[in-house]
């Protein structure tokens, strides 16, 4: 569906459905992308199924019972169980991706982009459900994010309508699609973005007091490690694991490790 829409970002055209869907769809080697996605989903799914409590079953493909070029393949069919009253929930559709670090954070930060909520609000309209979960893990991240998508049918008539002008102008005639058929842009403001871009005057002067004030933590912990060293070369001279002096103390445990005690810091506290 994005590449039908002109906004698929990893090279998907309507030419290229066009191919797959006259001619049949060639096998291609996986990239390493493709493969880490297959290898992670049961895992995700799995630490979906532990942070929410909910099942989910792995459905065959879908098709709608009217729209019948309208396919999709679930990564899961979420089954929420009962609510505080007792009454069943309705089911939801379960997305799942794994995507590298810099990827992860840009979803955190940035929101779900609009080549996935196309993919999510046509698995809505396939399956005629309400909701959605868009479920993310990264292992660099080692956390999982979790966007819940609510259906819209006015977007799931508009790349429908598009979808279906496709199938029936291209797919049934065999006519492959030219650059001035292919369909107009969606445009979608990102989902749940979490990023507030700050470019206030005092802002920059808080970040940049901020990043001078890291450095300087940076070259006291150096310093710091420096003049715990000369204290422990002192203390190993004098051949005692335990030394006292100046209201600091050192002592050595039988594994060599030592650790330094300032008790006029302590009074201090």
């Amino acid at each position: 569906m994005p590449s039908i829409l002109g906004i698929c970002p990893f090279g998907g055209t309507p030419f290229g459905v066009w191919q797959a869907k006259v001619h049949g769809a060639c096998d291609k080697e996986p990239t390493p992308d493709m493969q880490r996605g297959n290898f992670l989903e049961p895992i995700i799914r799995d630490l979906y199924q532990l942070e929410t409590g909910y099942e989910v079953q792995i459905p065959g493909i879908q098709r709608h019972l009217h729209e019948t070029w309208a396919i999709a393949s679930l990564d899961g069919l979420i089954l929420p169980g009962p609510d505080e009253n007792g009454l069943p929930r309705p089911p939801g559709v379960l997305e799942i991706k794994a995507p590298k670090a810099r990827k992860f954070y840009a979803l955190e930060d940035e929101g779900v982009p609009a080549h996935y909520q196309v993919q999510i609000q046509h698995y809505l309209g396939v399956t005629g459900l309400q909701w959605a979960h868009f479920c993310a893990w990264n292992a660099d991240a080692f956390r999982l994010l979790i966007v819940p998508v609510q259906r819209d049918d006015d977007l799931i008539r508009l790349i429908w309508d598009k979808a279906r002008n496709f199938w029936e102008r291209h797919v049934l005639t065999r006519i492959p699609p030219t650059d001035a058929h292919q369909a107009e842009l969606v445009s979608l403001p990102p989902l749940e973005a979490r990023l507030c871009v700050m470019d206030t005057p005092e802002w920059q002067e808080a970040s940049d007091a901020w990043r001078e004030a890291k450095g300087i933590a940076i070259e006291a912990d150096a310093h710091e490690k420096q003049c715990r060293e000369q204290l422990v070369r002192l203390a190993l001279a004098s051949g005692q694991s335990k030394v006292k002096g100046n209201d600091v103390s050192l002592s050595i445990d039988k594994h060599g490790v030592p650790r330094v005690r300032d008790s006029r810091k302590e009074q201090l506290v």
